[in-house]
């Protein structure tokens, strides 16, 4: 695969709620961001909770959380 060539769509790329927990992303940090509607899950297969990596992205710069 030539790199050059490859282009990802950035609304397309989706992380999962357990891959941000591994990641160092709190389990309440997560709940209350989807509580609060900061995110929302795009799609859940087998019982996994997947989000938009753009919006995981905003979300972490808006609430200065790094």
């Amino acid at each position: 695969v030539n790199p050059n060539k490859l282009s990802l769509d950035w609304e397309c790329l989706i992380v999962s709620k357990t891959d941000m927990v591994l990641d160092g992303v709190p389990n309440e940090l997560i709940n209350s961001w989807m509580d609060r509607e900061i995110i929302q899950p795009f799609s859940i297969k087998n019982n996994e909770i997947n989000f938009r990596t753009k919006d995981v992205w905003e979300a972490l710069n808006t609430q200065n959380w790094y």
